[in-house]
């Protein structure tokens, strides 16, 4: 019967793997005579022997080592102790995990449909064409808000803290994945960073075009965290996917509750804020031209037609009494 060794970290995630074919005993040890050789130095140099039994089932013997042998419990267990498929050992600090050829493996992840647009992000004309998008919009939002004329040693100043905060985002995230799924994918990383900033630049505006069409000054706090809690919560699913082995589930849960924690903790100040007695009158401040609004607006006829019905009902209701 063939057997796999697989060395895994504490994270279970494998580090190497080995599989011998019609062996009666495997040496595993420090030494180089051995059949599994690890670098631990907490493992003696010929550390246990597996060896199968007439029945076919498979025991561990420690070779007197240092630190003897433990289970995936780290409780010592005595030598000669049979191993079942899928039985952890731990020795020193390296852990080993026993299968048999026929123990069951997991079922296959299905592969997302997103992957296909992260190719195609991940090409380097397409992640140049999204820097350059990227300044040019910088360039446009900052002179349309500056009544002055626009200072170009101040628009590169922006222009470089924003990208070193985008392609710092990129490498952490990229470094992750080369350490955890031995991929990189930085300029995924990097076009999904250049589209996230674009949405943060054009918030302001799109926040005050939704308030001067529907009202909704009073809300203006509220509305900026719950769709820059969007942006990010769709930034770092991009992020997760493409670095971190992680389920479908398990990547949304995570994704989620990272995001809606921060949106929760800059949000309830506001929320608690004191409502009382103000020596100035809460207004809308986000007026824009005409030109921009989409939506129906009352006339003034229609305005006044409206304040009458509405000093008209308590009139009617004093006369009553």
């Amino acid at each position: 019967m063939s057997l796999v060794i697989e060395e895994i970290n504490r994270s279970k995630k494998v580090i190497q793997r080995f599989k011998f074919d019609e062996r009666q005993e495997i040496r595993i040890g420090r030494a180089l005579d051995n059949d599994v050789i690890l670098n631990e130095p907490h493992v003696s140099p010929h550390h246990l022997i597996l060896r199968q039994t007439d029945a076919g089932t498979w025991v561990a013997e420690d070779l007197n080592s240092v630190n003897g042998i433990r289970n995936s419990k780290r409780k010592l267990i005595p030598s000669g102790c049979e191993v079942k498929s899928g039985d952890t050992l731990l020795l020193g600090r390296s852990y080993l995990t026993i299968y048999d050829e026929q123990h069951p493996v997991e079922e296959a992840w299905s592969l997302h449909s997103i992957e296909d647009v992260f190719h195609y992000l991940s090409h380097p004309l397409v992640v140049f064409g999204l820097l350059v998008t990227f300044i040019f919009l910088e360039w446009q939002l900052t002179q349309a808000q500056e009544y002055r004329e626009l200072s170009p040693s101040r628009l590169m100043n922006q222009l470089m803290y924003q990208l070193v905060v985008i392609f710092g985002w990129s490498s952490l995230w990229s470094l992750n994945g080369r350490i955890l799924r031995h991929d990189s994918r930085f300029l995924s990383h990097l076009a999904v960073s250049l589209v996230a900033a674009m949405a943060y630049q054009w918030l302001p505006w799109l926040l005050r075009l939704l308030t001067y069409n529907w009202q909704l000054g009073l809300w203006y706090i509220e509305i900026g965290y719950f769709i820059n809690g969007i942006i990010f919560s769709s930034m770092l699913w991009c992020n997760f996917y493409l670095a971190l082995p992680q389920r479908p589930l398990s990547r949304i849960l995570w994704v989620n509750g990272l995001t809606w924690s921060l949106v929760m903790i800059y949000l309830l100040p506001p929320m608690f804020d004191d409502q009382g007695f103000r020596s100035y009158p809460r207004y809308d401040s986000s007026l824009l031209p005409y030109s921009v609004q989409f939506v129906d607006s009352k006339s003034t006829n229609d305005f006044v037609k409206d304040t009458e019905v509405l000093f008209k009902r308590p009139k009617e209701q004093q006369n009553k009494q």
